[in-house]
């Protein structure tokens, strides 16, 4: 079978995030497969003759998909999180009408792949797909995410980054729905160290974007803590060691697609604390410590309980270690196959 695979985001600002991690590790499961043959492109123009064609990331707002299929199609949307908090993501014009268009080009394509169950409502009822067409086929940590034991290494990647002999780690983007807010007030109520992993730490222009007005409202309350270490970009092999050095991992968002860094963080031995919301609870299954991340004084509480109780930490080290045995990318990329031999029928 001939797959054209649009490897775009590897090649853009997606390549760093989640959308990157996703084309990566899938391309690498379905080369392996000895019946596919993958066709990588940038623009279907370049494929002259394929089975299927797919789109491994969906914009909103901007073009991301044609309106004419040359092959069928099957797209993967994360998530839908501007739809549901228009009021944090606002389209403006331009993105109103792109969104118009993105919507008819979802007409004809054959099917679409999302990370998580709630992803899958949220596609259905703001983008009103027939549930039938959607198909839940998860995500998996990639294997660079494991525990580490070179006490050698471990120490060199903390002198790297001057860490704090202990801390709470966040690691992702800066948007709303990220909850830096409550995360970064729940840590400084508990006396934590707080280390803030992602490459949009880094951004400290066009702060008065709609999008990025929580994050400036962010470093304005905390961008001179000393308590708040911001390391911004931090390449994998290295976070995979800041990971295994962490305390815990805290995840408080309002809304996920799907949650990477539960499955990374459950891959290092790191307990985790999470949200009850969302896509969160099905990701982490029992392998978390939930909290409401709309209260402060919730992520508070988790954070004492693990932080103080060792036999919590080591419950939910050994249950994320059970939790991530149901995710891998080879068993993605199985039922990614499957998907696309049933449509090429």
């Amino acid at each position: 079978m001939k797959v054209a695979f649009c490897s775009l985001p590897l090649s853009t600002g997606h390549n760093i995030r989640g959308i990157g991690a996703y084309t990566k590790n899938l391309l690498e499961a379905l080369k392996k497969d000895p019946e596919i043959e993958v066709q990588e492109f940038s623009e279907i123009s370049e494929i002259d003759n394929s089975d299927i064609a797919h789109y491994p990331f969906f914009d909103l707002f901007q073009r991301s998909l044609p309106l004419l299929k040359k092959f069928p199609t099957v797209v993967t949307i994360h998530d839908v999180t501007p739809l549901v908090f228009p009021e944090h993501y606002p389209s403006g014009l331009k993105g109103s009408v792109n969104l118009l268009r993105q919507k008819l080009a979802l007409k004809n394509v054959k099917s679409i792949i999302t990370d998580s169950e709630s992803s899958k409502k949220d596609i259905v009822r703001y983008l009103s797909i027939n549930s039938q067409d959607v198909h839940v086929i998860p995500l998996a940590a990639s294997g660079e995410f494991k525990q580490i034991d070179n006490i050698k290494l471990l120490n060199e990647v903390s002198f790297k980054y001057l860490l704090p002999k202990k801390f709470v780690l966040y690691t992702g983007n800066i948007n709303w729905n990220k909850n830096l807010m409550n995360l970064a007030l729940a840590c400084e109520d508990v006396g934590v160290n707080l280390v803030l992993v992602g490459s949009g730490f880094d951004q400290r222009e066009n702060l008065d974007h709609p999008e990025l007005k929580s994050f400036k409202v962010f470093l304005e309350r905390f961008g001179k803590d000393p308590d708040k270490h911001v390391l911004g970009f931090v390449p994998t092999a290295d976070l995979v060691a800041v990971m295994n050095l962490a305390q815990v991992v805290l995840l408080p968002s309002f809304y996920e697609g799907f949650g990477l860094p539960i499955l990374e963080a459950q891959a290092c031995g790191t307990p985790v604390i999470t949200s009850n919301i969302s896509s969160m609870p099905e990701v982490a299954g029992e392998g978390a410590l939930f909290v409401n991340p709309s209260s402060v004084s919730s992520i508070n509480k988790a954070l004492v309980d693990v932080v103080k109780n060792k036999f919590l930490r080591e419950n939910l080290v050994e249950k994320g270690f059970e939790n991530i045995k149901k995710f891998s990318w080879e068993k993605t990329a199985k039922e990614t196959i499957a998907l696309y031999r049933e449509i090429s029928r």
